[in-house]
């Protein structure tokens, strides 16, 4: 019989697995049962089908300038060689990356998302995360997400149902869904995101607030029901940024 913590770990490693290839067909008996996973699966080839299609720039034929005649022209063959997947998906992350800074510094009349929008953007993006659960991920998981280098998370205060490392401005961020009095409420751990005060959530659906701690700051995401500032209260008395 499989248990809950099964299924967990079952998702954990299908999802490793799929974040290296999004391409994989290991693992589809678990995809075939799980839709969380399905849904995430769908959402990574989604991504990789944009980098492939980033990347897919029409260049033109170079033209060679003539070059002088020489005696005897010595010529060493190369084999061709295909790059591995990892060379290639570091060429599509430098490519977004390049995107990114264009994007960045195109001038004060280009609209940029600010955190708030970007938080939500990516709860929408990662909806399926927000589950009724009474299962809390593993110590192991929950430490590969949450490394004590980023912060120290006391898992007294919460039940942590949901735990992924995901970007946020550029940065990975843990992403963490914890379960409130009415529901799953969104806990983003966000280090390297300085603001100057509490900035309010309340667009597409989503309620709630992004929390300056120290140098960083701290998002949390839930519905209209939810007491939200007992969890603030929780989160805050739970993280210790480790930097």
């Amino acid at each position: 019989m499989t248990t809950s913590e099964d299924m967990r770990t079952d998702c954990d490693k299908y999802r490793e697995t799929i974040g290296a290839d999004p391409s994989s067909s290991a693992g589809a008996d678990h995809a075939a049962e799980c839709a969380a996973c399905r849904a995430w699966r769908d959402e990574m080839r989604a991504l990789d089908s944009r980098i492939a299609a980033a990347l897919a720039i029409d260049v033109p034929d170079p033209v060679l300038p003539e070059l002088p005649d020489v005696a005897e022209p010595v010529v060493t063959a190369l084999a061709a060689r295909r790059p591995p997947r990892t060379a290639w998906l570091a060429l599509a992350a430098s490519v977004l990356v390049a995107i990114v800074i264009g994007w960045r510094l195109a001038g004060p009349d280009v609209a940029q998302a600010s955190l708030a929008e970007q938080v939500v953007a990516h709860i929408g993006h990662e909806a399926f995360s927000m589950q009724v659960s009474d299962s809390a991920v593993s110590a192991d998981r929950l430490a590969r997400v949450v490394p004590a280098g980023v912060a120290r998370l006391d898992e007294r205060h919460a039940l942590v149902t949901y735990a992924q490392s995901c970007v946020i401005n550029g940065h990975t961020v843990p992403h963490l869904v914890m379960q409130g009095e009415h529901g799953p409420v969104t806990i983003l751990l966000m280090p390297e995101e300085f603001i100057d005060g509490p900035q309010t959530i309340d667009s597409e659906g989503y309620r709630g607030v992004i929390l300056p701690v120290g140098s960083g700051s701290v998002a949390i995401v839930g519905d209209d029901y939810e007491d939200l500032e007992s969890i603030e209260k929780q989160v805050l008395n739970s993280v210790t940024w480790s930097t």
